[in-house]
Formats: C-alpha cells, sequence, structure tokens
C-alpha cells in the first residue's frame, strides 16, 4: 500500500493493508481536514485503522503531553485498540501508547503514566480514576475518539463520558464510532460536537452480505450434537459460540471438550488476565473454539472467525447483528448458523423483523453424513500432503511399519489415532425438529392439536411490517381476544402462524380475513399438517 507518512507506510504493507475499506476511505481524509465526525459502522469494517492513522499524523512526538485518547467499553477492546495502534505506529520513533482499564493494578499504569505517552486508550471509570489522580490531564488533546459509544451508554457509562468529555480542551476533534445510533448518541453529539458530519457504511440490510445465515430448529437437549456435526460438516478454521448466560457457556465448553474439541471460554466471572489469556491464544489460532456471552465479546475483533454458531438464539434482534458481526469481516465470507429451540421462535421472528435478512432453514446433517463428509476431507487432506509436503522425515517409520504389518492396517491405526476422542453420550438419528408444524404436539387432520389448539396460518409477515407483538395486537384488535389466548407466534416474511384454543376457532376464521393491511388483502385458514 501506498501511503504519503513512509512509517506508516511500512507498518500497513506489514499488517497486509492493500486498499482502505469503505469506512476508512471516507473517514480518513475528513479526520484530516479537522472536521468532528460520526461514524456509523458495525464491529469489523476497519474503524480503528480510520481514526489512529490521522490521529497518528498529527502527533508532536516532541511533545510530552497527551494529545489524544481513545475510550472504550471493555478492557478488551481497550488491549486490542492498543495493539492496533502499536502495529500501525510501530516505525514512528517517539511514539508512546498507554492503556488504563479496571482489573490490573493501578500502580502498573501509574508507573507507565509517568513516561508521558502521547496517546491513552482506557475504559471509562478507570480513566476517570487517573484524571482525579492528576495523571491524565486531557487540556492539551487534539484527538478525543469515542469508540463503540452505544456499547458505553448501554453499559451506564454515560456520566462518566459526559465527566471526560468535558475535562478536555475544548478546540479538539471529536470522533465517535457507533453501530446503532440510539437518541442519547445524537444527544451527546450535538451537546460536546461541532457540526459534526455522519459517516455511514450501515446497508438497510443491517446484517453482512458476506455472511451466509442458516438457522436450524432443533431441542434444547440436542444443541451440543448440533454443534458437533456442524463443526465436523463444515470445518470452520476459527468458530466464535455465542450463550445467553455464564451458566451455559460454561456446560457448552465443558461439553465440546469432550467431545475432543479445542475449545475454551470466556464470561464476565473469569479474572480480567484469564480473559486476555484465552482471547490471545483464539485470536493466535491456538484455539479453534470460543464460546462467550454478549457482554464478554463486546467490541472483539478477531481476525479469521469463519463460523459464528448463536448455540443460544438472542434475547434481543440487535444482538444477532453484532454476533454475526464477528465473521465476514472485511470481505472475507463467514457462516452464522444459529440454533432454535420451540421455546426460542419468537425470537427468531424478531430477528427476521429487524434484519431483514435472508436467514435460510436448513437441517442438521444426519450422522451419516457427518460420516461421509469426515472421510471426503480426510481422503483430501492426506492426498494434498503426499502431492505437496516433503515427508522424508517419516521415511524409517513408514517403511518400518510396512515391513510388519498389512499396508491397509496401518492407515487405519494412523486414522485412529488421529480422531477425537470423543467422551460424551452419543445422540444417533435426525435430531431436527418442527415447531411451526407441530411435529412435537400431533394435531388430527383438522388441524386441531390434541391439547384442543388450533394452528393458524395468516398470508401476512415480517414482509408487511408486523413482528411477533404487532401480529398479537392485530389479533387482539379483530378478534377481541386476550393476547394469553395467542400462542406460539411464528412470523416468516410473506406469512405467519399462530394458535389458539379451538373454541375461538370460528371467531379467528372470520375476522382475520378480507380486510387490507399495509395494502395487502388478509386471508386465513388452518395450519396444513403436511
Amino acid at each position: 500500500m501506498i501511503y504519503e507518512n513512509k512509517h506508516i507506510e511500512k507498518s500497513l504493507t506489514e499488517m497486509g493493508f492493500e486498499d482502505f475499506t469503505e469506512i476508512q476511505a471516507k473517514t480518513i481524509p475528513l479526520l484530516k481536514s479537522g472536521v468532528d465526525i460520526i461514524g456509523h459502522s458495525q464491529t469489523g469494517t476497519g474503524k480503528t485503522a480510520a481514526f489512529t492513522l490521522p490521529i497518528l499524523e498529527s502527533i508532536d512526538y516532541k511533545s510530552d503531553k497527551i494529545q489524544a485518547i481513545v475510550l472504550c467499553p471493555t478492557r478488551e477492546l481497550v488491549v486490542q485498540v492498543k495493539r492496533e495502534i502499536d502495529k500501525i505506529g510501530k516505525y514512528i520513533p517517539g511514539l508512546k501508547t498507554v492503556s488504563v482499564y479496571g482489573g490490573e493494578p493501578i500502580s502498573k499504569q501509574i508507573g507507565f503514566l509517568k513516561r508521558k505517552p502521547q496517546v491513552i486508550i482506557g475504559t471509562p471509570g478507570r480513566t476517570i480514576d487517573h484524571i482525579n489522580r492528576k495523571l491524565i490531564r486531557l487540556g492539551n488533546i487534539k484527538f478525543c475518539v469515542l469508540d463503540e459509544a452505544d456499547e458505553m451508554l448501554k453499559m451506564g457509562f454515560k456520566e462518566d463520558i459526559e465527566t471526560i468529555l468535558e475535562a478536555t480542551n475544548p478546540e479538539r476533534q471529536t470522533v465517535l464510532f457507533s453501530a446503532t445510533m440510539p437518541k442519547t448518541i445524537i444527544n451527546i453529539s450535538k451537546k460536546y460536537m461541532r457540526d459534526a458530519q455522519v459517516v455511514s457504511v450501515v446497508t438497510e440490510e443491517q446484517s453482512n452480505k458476506d455472511i451466509t445465515q442458516y438457522y436450524y430448529q432443533v431441542s434444547d437437549k440436542n444443541k451440543v450434537e448440533a454443534v458437533g456435526r456442524l463443526l465436523n460438516v463444515y470445518n470452520p478454521k476459527l468458530t466464535l459460540i455465542f450463550c445467553n448466560t455464564k451458566r451455559k457457556v460454561d456446560d457448552v465448553t465443558r461439553e465440546l471438550t469432550k467431545k475432543g474439541y479445542n475449545v475454551d471460554k470466556i464470561h464476565g466471572d473469569l479474572q480480567q488476565t484469564a480473559r486476555l489469556h484465552v482471547l490471545n491464544k483464539f485470536h493466535n489460532g491456538v484455539l479453534d473454539i470460543l464460546v462467550a456471552t454478549d457482554v464478554a465479546a463486546r467490541g472483539l475483533d478477531i481476525k479469521n472467525v469463519e463460523a459464528v454458531i448463536n448455540y443460544d438464539t438472542p434475547e434481543k434482534a440487535e444482538y444477532y447483528v453484532h454476533r454475526i458481526g464477528r465473521t465476514g469481516r472485511i470481505g472475507n465470507k463467514g457462516y452464522s448458523f444459529t440454533l432454535v429451540s420451540k421455546r426460542e421462535v419468537s425470537r427468531l421472528s424478531s430477528i427476521f423483523s429487524f434484519t431483514k435478512a435472508d436467514i435460510k432453514k436448513r437441517n442438521i446433517p444426519t450422522p451419516e453424513k457427518v460420516i461421509r463428509v469426515k472421510q471426503e476431507k480426510q481422503i483430501e487432506e492426506i492426498q494434498n500432503i503426499i502431492n505437496t509436503e516433503n515427508s522424508d522425515a517419516y521415511f524409517e517409520i513408514a517403511y518400518n511399519l510396512l515391513q510388519n504389518n498389512e499396508p491397509e492396517k496401518v492407515v487405519i491405526a494412523l486414522l485412529n489415532k488421529l480422531e477425537k476422542r470423543d467422551n460424551s453420550e452419543t445422540i444417533r438419528g435426525d435430531i431436527n425438529e418442527d415447531f411451526k408444524k407441530g411435529s412435537t404436539r400431533t394435531r388430527s387432520r383438522d388441524g386441531r392439536k390434541k391439547n384442543n389448539q388450533v394452528r393458524f396460518h395468516l398470508n401476512l409477515g415480517t414482509g408487511s411490517g408486523l413482528a411477533p407483538k404487532g401480529l398479537v395486537e392485530l389479533i387482539s384488535k379483530r378478534t377481541n381476544l386476550q393476547s394469553r389466548d395467542i400462542d406460539d407466534v411464528f412470523l416468516r416474511r410473506g406469512f405467519s402462524y399462530f394458535s389458539t384454543h379451538e373454541k375461538h376457532l370460528d371467531k379467528v376464521m372470520k375476522n382475520m380475513k378480507n380486510f387490507n393491511y399495509s395494502g395487502k388483502r388478509a386471508s386465513i385458514q388452518i395450519a396444513n399438517d403436511k
């Protein structure tokens, strides 16, 4: 890559930069011109470099004053941003950066701060601690960056952010990056930024087009088995698995370890040093699989994640966008697999409505397919080694084995040695479920369930602007049913399903048809059991 600053050009070339990403190409010239920026983009679009390059070019490296501060929501993101800034500034003489965050002895940070850094990267709380100790003075800063600003506000840092901004040089240049644009972000920009320009690279479809998105209907008890089968078939380089609770993270990690996978975990109950150690192993490819909660993974930018698995369907639709954004980074392709149990079906409907994404339903592979795919991959990998790698070092041991044994038995023994040791409970057969068709509850031929419920098919869905709550309100309004009488709501783009007690059958069939909604004529029928 050609860049005007030759020190930076050298490091960018080492880092593999070829072209600027969209957010970088739009943001860097504006920041160099001195304007305030609101960057509206998802994690993983290259925004760290977008603000780092202008900062490093504007710093006076002979000065002992702090000239830039970057605020991040979590210690993990602080460490990550500092690492990126240090890489880009690797060949700049005199560059000094310091990270400050909770969970680390403050005395260590005090020692680094006394070395007079030009750039501070920190979490809001610990930054204020050092401001109060007069160790961080922001009266001379040129840049203030709020990275993942929406996450900081969600975590309750609004007052801390305002305290820090009010302590800074009023002539500073302010840069704010956020994946979403809630009202609180707009309010902060109006109060603390000057004629800020918005740079947006978020498309109408909020989930990344470079990510192939699938969902699978599977019961909770079979989810670990489902994960194992998907990993065996797709064989992703790095996999990030999300769970909704810390306890589930522990459980899933333990069960995958039993299956022989190279896996570890991060969540809020782990000590900071342990979390950073695990993240470094995953970042460097020492770990194949990382299991995490949403909070622990906030802001993480780990390259080469090829698959994200939503072990639990996220509780909020926006979490889905944040989760899957960890793959398909900067032009790379990725997969997103969401496991949906019966109790999570309504969450999936919310995700469809929020993202407008093409999330296709797929079936969990059968054990027979898993075995077939594994065998094909093993043959391909072994053939590749035979064709491309120098194996002379193993010639003697191979010769001795073949002298004393049949060739087929030698190969079988070696394949057996390579196989993962699976000490978990074996689950055979098809584990796919079909909740919307009620496969776990048998219906009679007219669509009535044995528990006296009737399943309906309505030709209105998310494409008509409906979400689960909105559909329930529409049904209630037209039929006078209470929301508690409407069950098992499931929405897709062009249609939806819901259930009621059979005593409401005539009322629903009479009132939920022949009316216009969002320009579409409504029709309803009893759901087909086929």
